[in-house]
């Protein structure tokens, strides 16, 4: 297991996040939270960009790549000032780039998740995926498969009721159910235990080992549009 720094503390901390947003308790605890969370967060993305370097699809995650911890509510209802978890990328380009495929780690107090996918492309951007899925079904069913034999299954997030504008002929197609989607994204909890012993980073490559033929079956029919 990889020993990348998390600790009780880390979980302690977010549950004090949780019951005292607020700035006085933000900048007294800014170091703990810089220690506990934030550092280890990101050396557990650089943990396992190192290796994914010699991947078929390397993707790498950094610093760089996390969300900040204050939020903007300038135009939100929730006027809390700071998020209760931490979240990054790795990517192929290395960059916080969301509008490509993307592996996501979420750390909360009860746990988190991984997701890897395509989250909220833009709309023109995600036609030319569900293009290829109509053009290629089953070139989707074998890398959907795949990820469904490893124990990764899609999740519906906030999907379309309706057929997308321009869809409508395919309202009978086998994978009508992905085609409704705004977001291809595969997704699977973790417990505490994983970031406190490291088997997150281990868990991070299996999602990336599952869903990479997924992931560039997504890029190549976006590359056009690059």
């Amino acid at each position: 297991m990889a020993d990348i720094g998390f600790t009780k503390k880390s979980f302690q901390l977010l549950k004090e996040i949780h019951d005292n947003n607020n700035r006085e308790w933000y900048h007294e605890n800014k170091d703990d939270l810089k220690e506990h969370l934030l550092q280890p967060f990101a050396e557990m993305l650089e943990t396992v960009s190192t290796k994914l370097k010699n991947a078929k699809l390397p993707c790498s995650g950094s610093k760089q790549t996390m969300f900040r911890l204050p939020r903007d509510v300038r135009f939100s209802h929730d006027k809390r000032p700071y998020k209760e978890h931490i979240g990054g990328l790795l990517t192929p380009s290395g960059n916080k780039n969301q509008d490509s495929a993307l592996l996501y780690a979420h750390l909360s107090a009860e746990g988190g998740f991984l997701a890897a996918g395509f989250y909220c492309l833009d709309t023109k951007v995600l036609n030319l995926i569900r293009d290829r899925i109509i053009e290629e079904p089953k070139q989707f069913t074998k890398v959907a498969k795949k990820m469904q034999r490893a124990g990764f299954e899609f999740d519906p997030i906030d999907p379309l009721k309706s057929m997308p504008r321009g869809y409508s002929d395919y309202a009978e197609h086998e994978h009508v159910f992905y085609l409704k989607m705004r977001s291809l994204v595969v997704k699977q909890p973790q417990t505490k235990e994983a970031w406190l012993d490291g088997s997150i980073v281990k868990r991070l490559v299996a999602m990336h080992k599952a869903s990479v033929d997924f992931l560039l079956f997504g890029l190549e029919a976006i590359g056009d549009s690059r």
